[in-house]
């Protein structure tokens, strides 16, 4: 395949993940999710005629079904068994009308349905047309950060490999460099409303004063710094989380498996990272490990 096909096959799976989070939207919200399963589907019948008969766009009243006839005649010829289903193209067709020409919102269950058919469609025949796994599709050609993808690509051939410390501390860096360039808000006199904040260290300030404190002060006293510390840090923490998007529950469990990393610069301006000392010493589980793969790259998606 071309670097353009791949990018094609790349996008039609990113309108895939895009109907799953409309088809769980409110009527008559989940209904556009017919709408981009049919394009999905419309863009892989072009391509897989592109692929199996060198053909481009041909005109017709109805591009589904005239796409549908000439591949199942190809494969039919390549003696392949499984041919596209006439009933599910039919009723996606059917469905997208009633939708766009008539304005008939389309029920849960039959959205949900046809996004099933629809996955396996795909999964079916990526794998028939052009002997890909679906599930290897990657959609890292779709994000515009160079940065960012560099790290997510060289994350993806770490954990193919099973480097999972090394796929972790790539997609930590990843993730630094969204957030950096996500979390920029700036005020009328340039500052960034959620840069790092410049806390008051209440810990710090109990220490220096505690020699005017009883000894029975001291301890309590102590236990309400390490708090209210604690608090400022999580409070800056959500602030930037929720200007990301972010889904608050998935982050919490991200932030729990990857490294502490930050960038900063040498004495000779040279970009640095600090990496967590002791985060080699862990073992990674690959579910993990993938996991946070996919919660960056869907993040970075959003960028």
């Amino acid at each position: 395949m071309t670097d353009s096909q791949i990018e094609r096959l790349s996008f039609i799976k990113f309108l895939l993940t895009q109907a799953e989070k409309q088809v769980n939207l409110d009527r008559p919200l989940s209904s556009s999710a017919i709408l981009t399963l049919h394009d999905a589907v419309e863009c892989f019948l072009q391509l897989g005629l592109e692929k199996l008969a060198g053909k481009s766009k041909k005109g017709s009243n109805n591009i589904l079904d005239s796409y549908t006839e000439e591949l199942n005649t190809i494969l039919s010829e390549k003696g392949e068994k499984t041919t596209i289903s006439r009933p599910f193209i039919k009723r996606l067709n059917s469905l997208r009308n009633q939708l766009k020409h008539e304005s008939i919102f389309i029920d849960f269950k039959e959205i949900e349905r046809l996004y099933s058919e629809s996955t396996l469609f795909f999964i079916d025949f990526t794998k028939i047309i052009f002997d890909l796994n679906f599930e290897d599709v990657s959609l890292l050609s779709l994000i515009s950060n160079q940065e960012i993808r560099s790290y997510l690509i060289n994350a993806k051939k770490e954990i193919d490999v099973g480097n999972l410390n090394d796929a972790l501390i790539s997609i930590a860096k990843a993730f630094y460099e969204i957030e950096y360039i996500t979390t920029v808000v700036k005020n009328e006199y340039g500052y960034n409303l959620l840069a790092e904040h410049h806390k008051v260290d209440y810990q710090f300030r109990h220490v220096y004063n505690s020699s005017n404190q009883s000894n029975t002060l001291k301890g309590p006293l102590k236990d309400i710094a390490e708090d209210i510390n604690r608090l400022q840090d999580e409070l800056h923490q959500l602030k930037k989380i929720f200007s990301m998007s972010i889904d608050l529950k998935e982050y919490v469990r991200f932030n729990s498996i990857v490294p502490y990393v930050q960038k900063y610069q040498d004495v000779d301006n040279t970009p640095q990272w600090f990496i967590q000392s002791n985060f080699v010493q862990k073992e990674q589980v690959f579910e993990r490990v993938k996991f946070c793969f996919d919660f960056v790259s869907k993040t970075a998606l959003k960028l």
